[in-house]
């Protein structure tokens, strides 16, 4: 079926294979942030949760400045300064533009600038700056009518109204000097034209018609719908000082600025300062008309004056900073250099679930793996919780025990998640063995299984190399499948080089379109890295459809593809939920077929959050979201 949807996820695919062979090259650092950090800027993430995955990768890489050898100077703050310590800094503050997207981009951003829709800590959506969740009307034609309808009273920090006029300005800016169909829409999903740094037009490209209906009132009528319409609008600009055109305000949002002068916020803060490669200082917005959040107390004004986010060099600059109580908060990707932080008198640890997963995925065009018995022992040999609790525990202590996952398409705090494969829950070596016993294999005199025809089962598995939370989560595996007989050798590649050299290697993704008939299907045979989930997942299945080249795994089933564009076709918020979940079953279980089962969700990882609890009072809620971050919540902090 060629709906308008379905043509825009096409024309996306090369444009994210070569976003992602770019940024994954530009990485090099020794301890590299796990790649789906940048989850990006979607809410639900589909086939960019790759791109996403290496941006973030490169966000160390390629961001984080070099220790000169030179002391850390201690933040000086006033009485009502909270101070964000963080090991990275944005290159500016245009979220959109494809060369930034960095999730401490999108956090800086969510503490200034407001959203139709908020994302809370269980990862769905709340109605931000509309005063209720908007109507949706199907009509005969397929097209979709959203009517909304803004809160009262909302202003700009400038006192200036925030209108559904701001929202038309916003999305004109979005679209402008996109080539367009004669239905309006935009032309096949492809940026051709647009001026508007945006990497993501999903959505966007499907809006045909957009009316102010009154400064609180609108509607956005869709040619077809699309399953995540809430995140289409997600940071709204003020028409009165954003810019006059596209170009403007790609050059404005760099900064923040016009000239000397900050931009209105409709967040509780305003930027104020940025030293760059020191801080970027935050004041309150005196003009914020309250935060609607369901995780949120204290609805009005903040309680501190300014935000202070402190630049680190290093991660042990991080350390340092913190310790010596010249910082209040941290929030970012995890490393093995905060677990000395965890435990002591003056540190608590806050993280909640996070919205990225780590998996393994298979190439299932290797002889072994092709087996779904192989696949399955393998499921069966693996203990997720002990792996979770071996690797994530010295960082987030209980909290480590909640993040083994079973569901590719849904995480552990989302009410629709199931858990598909909790018939391999625990190490179950017995069934891991009789799986492989049922297609011939018989275990050698050095305790690993052969195959009378494919030979011994030697397998790669690769990842990030110099990650040392990734590297430690790779023992544990192999230890576990080591056990079982299964032999696992390491293939690490050096941080975002690891993806363009491996699963998507130009050879390697030709193998899996082709189902092995063209390109080298012997590159790599298991991949370790995160995916990002969000609100409404139904983008996942562009890494598992059939012959497009955000597929590395070689996942090749009908069946699934008609099936996804029914789902992603699903008006009922419910129906579509279960039908995602029906989905999952292709993927992570063979129930639904044979070539099932060719992912292996590990744990729902968290960034790593806390606060020194004797320079705070009280901590806000920290989504653990791109479109969250510690000052989602900012109302509720208090400095001691």
């Amino acid at each position: 079926m060629d709906t308008p949807a379905r043509r825009t996820f096409t024309a996306r695919l090369a444009l994210v294979v070569a976003f992602v062979l770019i940024a994954a090259g530009c990485s090099g650092s020794e301890d590299p942030v796990e790649a789906s950090d940048a989850e990006a800027e979607q809410n639900s993430v589909d086939v960019e949760n790759v791109d996403a995955e290496a941006a973030a990768d490169a966000e160390r890489e390629t961001e984080v400045a070099e220790d000169d050898g030179e002391e850390t100077t201690p933040a000086v703050t006033g009485p009502d300064t909270l101070v964000w310590a963080h090991d990275v800094e944005p290159p500016d503050l245009h979220l959109d533009d494809p060369v930034n997207g960095l999730p401490i981009t999108s956090w800086i951003r969510e503490g200034m600038l407001e959203s139709l829709f908020g994302v809370d800590v269980n990862l769905g959506f709340y109605p931000e700056l509309l005063a209720a969740d908007p109507t949706v009307t199907a009509n005969e034609d397929k097209s979709i009518v959203i009517e909304y309808r803004l809160r009262d009273g909302l202003t700009w920090s400038d006192g200036t109204p925030l209108t559904s006029a701001d929202v038309a300005y916003t999305h004109n800016i979005m679209v402008e000097g996109c080539t367009t169909e004669p239905d309006g829409s935009l032309l096949d999903g492809i940026d051709e034209g647009c001026v508007y740094a945006m990497a993501d037009r999903r959505g966007l490209d499907l809006v045909t018609d957009f009316e102010v209906v009154t400064d609180t009132r609108f509607t956005v009528t869709m040619a077809a719908f699309y399953p995540d319409w809430p995140s289409l609008y997600r940071h709204i600009y003020a028409a009165h000082a954003y810019g006059a055109d596209a170009a403007e305000v790609n050059r404005n949002l760099r900064t923040m600025r016009v000239g000397a002068s900050a931009l209105p916020t409709s967040g509780p803060l305003v930027l104020d300062e940025w030293i760059q490669g020191i801080s970027m200082t935050l004041v309150r917005n005196d003009n914020y008309h309250g935060s609607v959040s369901p995780d949120i107390s204290n609805t009005g004004l903040p309680l501190v004056d300014e935000v202070r986010i402190q630049f680190l060099p290093t991660p042990q600059a991080l350390v340092d900073v913190v310790s010596a109580g010249s910082a209040h908060l941290v929030m970012t990707s995890p490393k093995a250099d905060f677990e000395p932080l965890v435990g002591t008198e003056d540190f608590t640890v806050a993280a909640n679930p996070g919205a990225l997963y780590e998996h393994w995925g298979f190439n299932v065009l290797n002889p072994h793996l092709a087996k779904p018995e192989v696949r399955q022992a393998i499921a069966f040999a693996i203990d997720k919780r002990a792996v979770s609790e071996t690797v994530f525990g010295p960082l987030f202590g209980p909290l480590a025990s909640e993040l083994p996952l079973g569901n590719a398409y849904w995480l552990t705090n989302q009410g629709p998640y199931v858990d598909h494969q909790a018939a391999y829950e625990g190490a179950k070596l017995p069934e891991a063995a009789a799986a492989l016993e049922a297609v011939g294999y018989t275990r050698g005199a050095d305790g690993v299984f052969r195959h009378p025809i494919d030979g011994r089962l030697s397998l790669r598995v690769g990842t990030t190399g110099g990650n040392i939370l990734r590297e430690r989560e790779q023992e544990v595996l192999i230890d576990q499948l080591t056990e079982a007989g299964i032999e696992i050798e390491i293939d690490n590649v050096s941080g975002g080089l690891y993806f363009g050299e491996r699963p998507f290697a130009p050879e390697a993704l030709a193998a899996a379109a082709s189902q092995g008939a063209d390109g080298d299907q012997t590159i790599w045979d298991i991949t370790q890295f995160a995916r990002a989930g969000g609100a409404w997942p139904g983008g996942q299945s562009g890494a598992f459809r059939s012959a497009v080249s955000s597929n590395p795994y070689g996942f090749s089933n009908p069946e699934f593809d008609t099936l996804a564009s029914e789902c992603d076709a699903t008006f009922d918020n419910d129906e579509r939920a279960d039908c995602y979940n029906e989905l999952d079953r292709f993927v992570t279980t063979v129930e639904r077929g044979p070539d099932g089962l060719f992912i292996i969700p590990l744990a729902q990882r968290p960034s790593f959050t806390g606060y020194v609890p004797s320079r705070l009072a009280s901590v806000g809620v920290a989504p653990d979201t791109v479109a969250g971050g510690p000052l989602v919540n900012l109302g509720d902090y208090k400095r001691s």
